[in-house]
């Protein structure tokens, strides 16, 4: 199926009627994973993957999207407001430099220009109203399962993303038993911070919004704020519960001895457990390795935590 067709198809207003396509709703997409068979321009180039299981897509049942493009790693939300259509909030990624060939880069980029999606084969659709590409995705079948966390499977052959698949549930499982949430005036003083700190950056991209978009994407940046907050106060309740080394992270200071703690702490409890042996040794790793970390001065980890990152500096 080429570029212009696809686009032709995703087209709002256009979708509901085409001829042998099924249109899904949004809770069809919540719950599901894909992995990246290839991106087409308008131009009909087509750019493939050396490995479809480095370039995948979550969509979280909670309107949440995780994100992993080669060496990189992102997340930001979704949401659908009518069959066919689909938006991307901003999406917080690592801007790691991946070997040569990569689609890190071009991969991420597409995410904040979709608008629409289409189902078909089994395959998802995305089209951009930038320039017209559409990313392709198949589901991650045959994929070997890697472990199991709090009774969910996790399918990969990636160490980085099954570590991040079981933090993040395991994180939610944590938030939830220490009532950790980000509240509205933090995520607003956050919003403002963030703001005045970027300046007229991005101003271009939002005069051209409808009044519309430019409340989606308010709503899109008020998720990613509450993500961010809500992350950093888990980091603080886990030091402060495990102590130990704190390094420096693009989002914030990460406590790496008091995630190693905590995890080797819910493997004894029987929280997850890891399947795929070859990939345990790189799991434990990221904690061990020293040399891929930079830390805080031995002595001042606890400032990383004395002032939140939603208080103006």
């Amino acid at each position: 199926m080429t570029a212009r067709r696809l686009t032709r198809l995703l087209a709002p207003g256009i979708l509901a009627s085409c001829v042998g396509l099924t249109p899904v709703s949004a809770g069809e997409l919540a719950g599901t994973a894909w992995q990246l068979l290839n991106v087409t321009s308008m131009d009909d180039r087509v750019d493939v993957p050396d490995s479809p299981s480095k370039y995948t897509l979550e969509f979280k049942p909670d309107g949440t999207a995780q994100i992993v493009a080669d060496c990189n790693r992102g997340a930001g939300s979704w949401t659908s407001a009518s069959v066919g259509r689909l938006q991307f909030g901003p999406v917080a990624s690592t801007r790691a430099l991946c070997p040569p060939g990569s689609l890190s880069e071009r991969y991420l980029a597409q995410f904040e220009w979709v608008r629409s999606y289409v189902l078909e084969g089994g395959h998802l659709f995305l089209a951009t109203m930038a320039d017209g590409s559409i990313i392709e995705f198949e589901p991650p079948g045959g994929t070997p399962l890697a472990a199991i966390v709090l009774g969910e499977e996790v399918r990969t052959t990636d160490s980085a993303q099954m570590r991040e698949a079981i933090l993040a549930r395991l994180f939610d499982q944590y938030a939830a038993q220490h009532d950790i949430e980000a509240t509205d005036a933090e995520i607003s003083i956050f919003i403002g911070d963030l703001k005045r700190g970027t300046g007229d950056d991005g101003s271009t991209a939002q005069e051209a919004l409808s009044p519309d978009e430019a409340a989606r994407v308010e709503t899109m940046h008020r998720d990613m704020a509450r993500s961010i907050i809500r992350q950093w106060k888990i980091n603080r309740q886990l030091y402060g519960e495990y102590g130990g080394r704190v390094i420096y992270q693009q989002l914030g200071p990460e406590p790496l001895d008091a995630y190693r703690r905590f995890l080797e702490e819910q493997q004894r409890a029987g929280a997850f457990t890891i399947l795929d042996k070859s990939l345990e040794a790189a799991f434990w790793q990221y904690f061990t390795d020293d040399t891929r970390h930079t830390f805080f001065k031995k002595g001042s980890e606890a400032g990383a935590f004395e002032q939140p990152p939603w208080e103006h500096q």
